[in-house]
């Protein structure tokens, strides 16, 4: 879905691969090397994650293949061959007890995926030092893509409750697959925590899509299942001066991805 978005930036192709089977590939059970040798990349963006919680608990051993090894194995064939690296990580890697959270923070994740998640992040520094992993928020915005968005569900209809008490960096997806190249053109390495400027509540996100979106029928308020961690408020200022990135707020992002609900000034 990154990879798809990103592809619409002029003069630059992209060859994408989908999870699970990635065209053939078995994530975390083959060497990613024959791929690599085939498709001859100037630079690598990895996405691929097993991101659903109830999955990770039910196959644990998917999550630890497609987490854990496949970002490992992949860092380790990009760094023989000196390709550029990003992966995409998340916040979920943090407790959401004490934020916000910054390249320097803790990360004590909370569930099975943010523990996988972490243990990849780790395995792609340690594998490659030059390779740049990128922590990051919920995404939203038109993705084309067979899974939807956040902001895609709410305004289709799907959400039926939204947390009161769940903070998120809610990020617009094409400006993130933007920054991602941006990335790899400056050869970033390290940890980067890439989001929106400010959190809101999953409730105060959904309200402010369908206010813009001239929907009055709001999705009924709850509050987050026990396990969900509380606030994973990020802290993207690092990134935003050391790379020079312009970090979007809540609306312009809303009317950037969804601007076919704009209102004509009569």
């Amino acid at each position: 879905m990154l990879c798809r978005v990103s592809a619409a930036r002029a003069g630059i192709e992209i060859s994408t691969l989908d999870p699970p089977s990635c065209g053939g590939t078995d994530l975390g059970s083959s060497d990613p090397s024959e791929l690599l040798d085939l498709l001859r990349p100037d630079a690598v963006v990895n996405a691929a994650a097993l991101s659903s919680a109830s999955a990770c608990r039910t196959t644990p051993e998917s999550a630890v293949r497609i987490n854990c090894r496949w970002p490992r194995n992949l860092a380790r064939a990009c760094a023989h061959r000196n390709i550029p690296l990003v992966h995409v990580s998340t916040d979920l890697v943090y407790s959401g007890g004490n934020p916000p959270y910054s390249e320097s923070s803790p990360a004590v994740p909370l569930s099975l995926y943010g523990w996988t998640k972490l243990l990849g992040d780790r395995a792609v520094l340690a594998e490659h030092p030059g390779a740049a992993v990128v922590r990051t928020s919920v995404l939203f915005g038109r993705a084309c893509a067979k899974r939807p968005t956040f902001s895609e569900e709410i305004l289709a209809g799907l959400v039926e409750e939204v947390h009161t008490d769940s903070f998120r960096n809610h990020t617009p997806i094409h400006w993130f697959g933007g920054v991602i190249l941006d990335l790899l053109t400056q050869r970033a390495s390290g940890l980067v925590i890439l989001a929106a400027a400010w959190s809101q509540s999953r409730s105060a996100f959904a309200e402010a899509l369908l206010e813009h979106a001239g929907i009055t029928d709001l999705p009924r308020l709850g509050r987050r299942p026990s396990g969900i961690p509380c606030d994973l408020t990020l802290d993207p200022s690092h990134a935003g001066i050391r790379w020079g990135i312009p970090l979007p707020d809540l609306h312009a992002s809303i009317a950037m991805e969804h601007p076919r609900y704009q209102v004509k000034e009569t």
